[in-house]
């Protein structure tokens, strides 16, 4: 009998598609090298961490907010890419030959975009004042890959990436970010600079808090993926009808619940606390970052 395979979506974070990746997606193969659109994302980033690293701290007017909107916004749009990179890669070093076919290895966010996970369902968070949580799409042949360990990593792979790039964010927030305190909350001071830590410390949150939510348990999401796996096959059969609705069960559980919510938001507070992060400054970011509210 042939190899059984199976066509699986790696989300960044939703639901699995058993379709196409998307209508932006590109299927050419790659030539190799780091995708131009992608260098004009890091550079667009770039240019408005500069722009915010030498904003004064005394005002910021609409022109410097938006300058650190493209900042957040355009790390966070990067760390998507090198997250679905990470799906990619762990699965081309697994055994799945399409990978570089596909064109996965070059950082072309294209090539992982969805028209509604990327576009549609993060404007509309934006505009109700919630997490932009872009998602894009790899493609992995599961029949391909070697070993169940190997599996588990193509899962893991992408919410490495958030964590990594959160941990280098909150790390130099820590030790160089300028800080006060008002109450018991202690927020990002005032001076040179601070536009610039109260973006990095918000961009942080955002990594944690998506990385916590990728790394949930439930069908359609990376902390599914690491365990699936290792399930029985009649397990893994039974919850497959729940996989294209994950992350829709955990966004209404997480709204329309309030101890779950709560439950959430303490546990990232509690880890932005314990790694010597300014209370508010995530509260801080968030305000700025939204620009077009006075």
């Amino acid at each position: 009998m042939g190899r059984r395979t199976e066509k699986v979506d790696m989300r960044y974070p939703g639901p699995r598609s058993m379709g196409r990746p998307g209508a932006f997606s590109a299927h050419a193969p790659s030539r190799g090298g780091i995708s131009t659109v992608f260098l004009a994302v890091l550079a667009a980033t770039v240019t408005g961490g500069a722009l915010t690293w030498f904003e004064s701290g005394t005002s910021i007017g609409s022109a410097q907010r938006f300058a650190l909107f493209v900042f957040v916004f355009g790390l966070y749009f990067t760390v998507l890419c090198l997250h679905e990179f990470g799906h990619a890669y762990a699965a081309h070093r697994g055994g799945d030959g399409s990978i570089a076919g596909r064109g996965y290895l070059d950082l072309n966010p294209l090539r992982y975009m969805n028209p509604v996970l990327s576009l549609l369902l993060p404007a509309i968070y934006l505009i109700i004042g919630a997490l932009p949580l872009p998602g894009g799409a790899v493609l992995v042949d599961r029949g391909a890959i070697r070993s169940r360990r190997q599996a588990s990593l193509v899962s893991a792979a992408g919410p490495l990436m958030n964590l990594l790039f959160g941990g280098i964010a909150m790390a130099l927030v820590a030790l160089f970010a300028p800080t006060f305190g008002f109450g018991p909350d202690t927020f990002i001071a005032a001076g040179p600079h601070a536009y610039f830590w109260i973006a990095l410390s918000f961009f942080a949150y955002l990594q944690l808090a998506v990385a916590i939510l990728n790394l949930i348990p439930v069908p359609g999401l990376d902390g599914y993926g690491i365990i699936e796996p290792y399930l029985r096959y009649e397990t893994r059969r039974s919850l497959e009808p729940i996989r294209p609705y994950g992350i829709l069960i955990v966004f209404v559980l997480l709204i329309a619940l309030p101890p779950v919510r709560d439950g959430f938001s303490t546990l990232v507070t509690d880890i932005l606390k314990a790694t010597g992060q300014p209370d508010g400054g995530p509260s801080q970011g968030q305000q700025l970052f939204q620009f077009w509210r006075s």
